[in-house]
């Protein structure tokens, strides 16, 4: 592969073979534009079908490459800024295939095949864009949940994913400024915290009520604590519970976590951590009130910096909307017919970069992110976004297109506005989700084929 095209986003990796890189390369270009898992939907017609399925089972192909390729493009965007590399895991269930798939594991019930997925993904810690796909690790529990983990070594059991998480993330954004773990509650474990690489800084929601001093705990002792600011977040939906502002205490201090008695001897016996305490006052009837205890590496030291980091905490929603739109909001992931795990992997990393696509269009909507529409569109469908801009524009000033043509929000305008979002941005009106923005992009898709089809009719003076 060209050296170019190592930097090129729209590739997958070079595989070994031109052929094989192009290959990959239009795999990749009808995931983003059709956002499905359907590879018999996502090809042109049957010969592309089976050049997408010869692609995907190739034992050239490797999940490996994709993500090291995913990583160096993310690396070049991350380079001399403040990076939140945010990590979680989710399920993929498969158990409407139960029969049809060989080789997969069961997932979180036990019962239902499956596998999970833990990827990184890397946000701009001041402007809040995202900036891309960092790696991923899958687990395929063929030999069902483990169990008496407490007898087995930290490199033997599943949760070594949040260390290793850092560690990739040390790596590949070598070049950012700064780097930040962000993780939630499955990041609390003390071997992550002793060995986090010296370029990581680590920022996780706390799980274990771990002894802090004499007779105290760390939850207590964090609620005990001179309370040092209020003021209102916003508390995004969660299941059945929906979005809604919600008035806070902050409170901070430091603690010393010993180390466990299993833990491996070897680590530092204690580990010093800021803390960040957040509370809710009066939470409604009927909800679940916001505590978060938050510990980091960061200082910690007055209101600015303390809100800071419950900011920097709330941009994990971020993964989890990918985690939506790889699923029931975008790629459907979980319906593939694919029927062997190597296979159905491959496109579940390439779904998962689709996935941060759509998510990089919803945090850049309004512009605040500065990101250039290079990101995601090609030179050559220019001409057809500015006509469908045209189409979509209402007659009023409110219903233009406030962005410039170089800007992504312009995009994100004109994805938002084709998945049938209104356009108004008023108060009471809500902007555009993932599901709008993936909506529209697989609109858009057949707009700009029916765009460049005309034109090559028009080109040759045919009918």
């Amino acid at each position: 592969m060209q050296v170019a095209r190592l930097l090129d986003e729209s590739y997958l990796g070079a595989f070994g073979d031109p052929r094989r890189a192009e290959a990959g390369a239009k795999v990749l270009d009808a995931v983003k534009r059709q956002l499905t898992a359907a590879v018999p939907v996502l090809a042109a017609d049957r010969n592309q079908t089976r050049q997408f399925l010869n692609f995907l089972d190739s034992e050239h192909v490797s999940s490996q490459e994709m993500l090291a390729h995913a990583g160096h493009i993310t690396a070049v965007q991350a380079e001399k800024r403040h990076v939140l590399a945010i990590c979680d895991t989710t399920e993929m269930n498969f158990a409407t295939h139960t029969g049809r798939k060989r080789g997969f594991g069961t997932v979180g019930n036990g019962v239902d095949i499956g596998v999970f997925l833990h990827p990184t993904i890397a946000v701009d810690a001041e402007l809040g864009g995202l900036l891309g796909l960092v790696g991923a690790e899958v687990m395929n529990r063929t030999a069902g949940a483990a169990c008496d983990h407490k007898l087995r070594g930290p490199e033997d059991k599943e949760s070594r994913r949040w260390l290793d998480s850092a560690c990739t993330a040390g790596d590949v954004l070598a070049g950012a400024a700064m780097i930040t773990m962000v993780q939630d509650r499955e990041g609390d474990i003390f071997d992550q915290f002793a060995r986090r690489p010296a370029n990581v800084e680590l920022l996780v929601r706390a799980a274990q009520n771990r002894v802090v001093g004499p007779q105290q705990k760390l939850f207590a002792a964090a609620a005990a604590w001179p309370e040092r600011d209020r003021y209102t977040i916003d508390v995004p939906p969660k299941g059945s519970q929906p979005g809604r502002k919600a008035l806070v205490a902050l409170r901070w201090g430091e603690v010393t976590i010993r180390r466990p008695q299993q833990a491996d001897p070897s680590l530092a016996e204690t580990v010093t951590l800021r803390v960040v305490d957040v509370s809710e006052i009066d939470p409604p009837a009927n909800c679940t009130a916001v505590r978060w205890c938050l510990l980091t590496t960061h200082a910690v030291e007055n209101v600015a910096q303390a809100r800071r980091i419950v900011g920097w905490y709330r941009l994990r929603w971020v993964i989890e909307q990918v985690f939506r739109t790889l699923k029931s909001g975008g790629t459907d992931i979980e319906s593939s017919q694919l029927t062997l795990p190597n296979t159905l992997l491959k496109l579940a990393i390439i779904a998962l970069i689709a996935a941060v696509r759509v998510m990089q269009l919803v945090l850049a909507r309004d512009g605040s992110t500065g990101q250039s529409i290079t990101a995601a569109v090609d030179e050559a469908d220019m001409p057809a976004l500015r006509a469908i801009n045209a189409t979509l524009e209402g007659s009023t000033e409110k219903l233009k297109n406030p962005h410039p043509e170089t800007s992504l929000a312009y995009y994100a305008w004109i994805a938002a506005r084709a998945g049938g979002w209104s356009g108004y941005t008023s108060r009471g009106y809500r902007p555009p989700g993932p599901k709008t923005i993936a909506r529209g992009l697989k609109r858009l898709d057949a707009m700009i084929k029916g765009w460049h089809l005309a034109n090559r009719y028009a080109l040759h003076g045919l009918p």
